[in-house]
């Protein structure tokens, strides 16, 4: 039935065009060139942009599949509000035999701290694979630009009960400003704050935290902090305990540790 419908509606279509074209005021004119070499040019830098205390640019690295010749194509970059930014190429420019090239974005310095701003940078169809179905042949990126005093503070092996994973070189960050940590894209593909108090409590910033994780049969998976097993901070062993909850929409899979072991000095 899908199918049958699909051919009427394309039938209609197309007498819908014929019909058009015979018009007396036939003003049609040709569209953008179809992509059929296969041509793919993508952004291939994060969509998270952190700015520090005395910076006011950032760079965004377009990709592309197929490397012959130079290749030169427009920028489009729309702003959300308010104004930051003061200094946008028009176009980016690969040379012959490049796989990726850079713009270079330069924003006001009176950005306020912590504020996330935003920006949609998109990239012309007679340039992409249509119809794209993964994160790299998508041709549109939503930025969000913060500027932020986030350092890195230690390193070590951030380990989780509930994935069973230990990933060694995971830097714990800072931000002298907030007086909090961060964690970022660690397990799943989870980012979190907090806070560490006098008696070494452990105060996680965000109520719920996206794993990055999305089951096949219960969707998305979060990570509650539970009281259940207290965050803390083990000063002796140098190891920074978190409890969560992981959570779908249907139940819970229960409570377990992550935990951070800082790297020995």
């Amino acid at each position: 039935m899908k199918l049958n419908k699909l051919f009427l509606m394309t039938g209609l279509a197309v007498m819908s065009l014929m019909a058009a074209s015979c018009s007396d005021d036939d003003d049609w004119s040709a569209g953008a060139p179809s992509n059929a070499q296969g041509l793919n040019v993508y952004i291939g830098s994060s969509n998270n942009i952190a700015l520090p205390v005395d910076g006011n640019t950032f760079e965004v690295t377009y990709v592309r599949n197929n490397t012959s010749g130079a290749l030169t194509i427009p920028v489009n970059f729309n702003t959300g509000t308010p104004e930051i930014f003061t200094s946008v190429p028009s176009q980016v420019t690969f040379n012959d035999g490049e796989e990726e090239a850079t713009i270079t974005i330069t924003c006001v310095n009176e950005m306020k701290m912590f504020k996330t701003y935003k920006a949609t940078i998109s990239i012309d169809e007679q340039y992409t694979t249509q119809y794209a179905d993964t994160t790299a042949n998508c041709p549109r990126a939503e930025l969000n630009i913060v500027k932020e005093d986030y350092k890195p503070f230690k390193t070590g092996t951030y380990c989780s009960q509930f994935w069973e994973t230990e990933e060694p070189g995971t830097v714990l960050e800072y931000s002298e400003i907030l007086k909090t940590y961060r964690i970022q894209d660690v397990a799943a593909g989870q980012t979190f704050t907090f806070k560490v108090d006098e008696a070494n409590n452990i105060s996680i910033v965000e109520p719920q935290i996206y794993t990055g994780y999305d089951h096949a049969t219960y969707g998305s998976i979060y990570a509650k902090p539970v009281s259940s097993k207290p965050s803390v901070f083990d000063p002796e062993d140098n190891v920074y305990y978190f409890g969560f909850d992981y959570v779908v929409s249907a139940g819970s899979f229960g409570a377990y540790y992550d935990y951070f072991v800082v790297d020995a000095e």
